[in-house]
């Protein structure tokens, strides 16, 4: 299968590329690209052939052979040369970069769920929504800070949400879930399995987790009639020695939402010790399919301790260059990229699973 990759800008296509590096991910709002191309100098008469008639700001589609992989801007047009060769390249960001750069239009959102609120949010520029699995509860109030970018307001409601954001080939904006799909291709040590790298840190994990808030009592939540201080707390077996983490729950704190954060922090920082990048070779998987983010895919790397386990792909990095082309896979439990959780006595369930203790 031809896995050039192609360029598309002002109705012209662009290849030939020497070194190629493109990016994918569910932590992350918009996939990134760069391509460059190496020469030997030309004669005099040859050096305007080699600047590329594309510009900062263009419009562009970056295809691997058929398959679209990013709709963005053109960033910049690098140079760079000595006395034995010159290389230009082109460089970029999904059309949905602006989400993370800009400032979001400070509008205030009453009664709307996250998808309508995001769809509201993207507008201004030109960006669609796509709903992949989205919670539809209502959203209660939603205003950007002065300043705020898109970006930082939707992660407010994407921990309350329990959603993720990312981008699509087309350049939208997708709200879903963790691992809707599985990947055609296992990943397995001694076959397709080139390389692995992975810390299995605990630097970022505790013995106990607690967390601490305030809120106003009312008759719905332990009867009190004054503002009440609430602190729940947990713990990770997997950490032998004594090391507390203290976390201090913001806005109108309940027994539920304190518990929710405490085994979301235990839950979250025990499932990146596996974090794991891998690397294989070319692109594309067993079916012809290319590698995506959010796919679930199957591990079997006893070195690491993953005997067939079901791992979540974070994020896929496509290169080329003069060790070939290969396919980087960041993967880990999906408990790992989970967001905070939101507070699920606000519908009424009340859960109990951690220690909870009224100051």
């Amino acid at each position: 299968m031809n896995d050039d990759v192609t360029l598309r800008v002002n109705g012209r296509e662009w290849g030939g590329w020497t070194s190629v590096r493109i990016g994918a991910g569910i932590e992350r709002l918009a996939r990134d690209y760069s391509v460059e191309i190496t020469r030997e100098w030309p004669g005099a008469d040859g050096v305007t052939s080699l600047q590329l008639r594309v510009k900062n700001g263009d419009r562009v589609e970056v295809l691997i052979g058929d398959d679209l992989v990013i709709t963005g801007w053109v960033e910049a047009t690098p140079v760079r040369y000595d006395a034995r060769s010159i290389s230009t390249g082109i460089s970029g960001r999904s059309i949905t970069a602006d989400l993370i750069d800009c400032a979001a239009d400070p509008t205030q959102f009453n009664g709307l769920s996250l998808i309508q609120v995001a769809a509201s949010l993207a507008k201004p520029f030109n960006i669609d929504v796509v709903n992949a699995g989205a919670p539809s509860s209502v959203i209660p109030g939603v205003q950007p800070d002065h300043g705020e970018t898109v970006i930082e307001v939707l992660n407010k409601m994407l921990g309350q949400q329990q959603a993720l954001a990312y981008d699509d080939p087309k350049g939208r904006l997708v709200i879903g879930g963790i691992g809707p799909t599985r990947a055609h291709t296992a990943l397995v040590l001694g076959k397709n399995i080139i390389s692995c790298d992975t810390e299995k840190s605990i630097r970022e994990r505790f013995s106990t987790y607690q967390v601490s808030g305030q809120r106003a009592g009312n008759d719905n939540d332990f009867g009190a009639a004054t503002t009440t201080a609430l602190r729940a707390k947990t713990t990770d077996a997997g950490i032998g020695r004594y090391r507390p983490m203290a976390v201090q729950q913001t806005g109108q704190a309940t027994g539920a939402s304190c518990i929710a954060r405490a085994e979301f922090e235990a839950r979250q920082r025990a499932a990146r010790t596996d974090e794991t990048t891998y690397v294989v070779w070319g692109w594309r998987q067993g079916d012809g399919t290319l590698w995506q983010p959010n796919q679930r895919v199957i591990v079997f790397d006893p070195v690491c301790g993953f005997n067939n386990s079901e791992l979540l792909i974070s994020e896929v990095t496509f290169t080329k260059d003069n060790n070939g082309t290969l396919t980087e896979l960041r993967v880990g439990p999906p408990d790992a990229y989970l967001p905070e959780p939101e507070d699920k006595q606000t519908k009424g369930i009340k859960k109990r699973k951690a220690k909870e203790e009224p100051f």
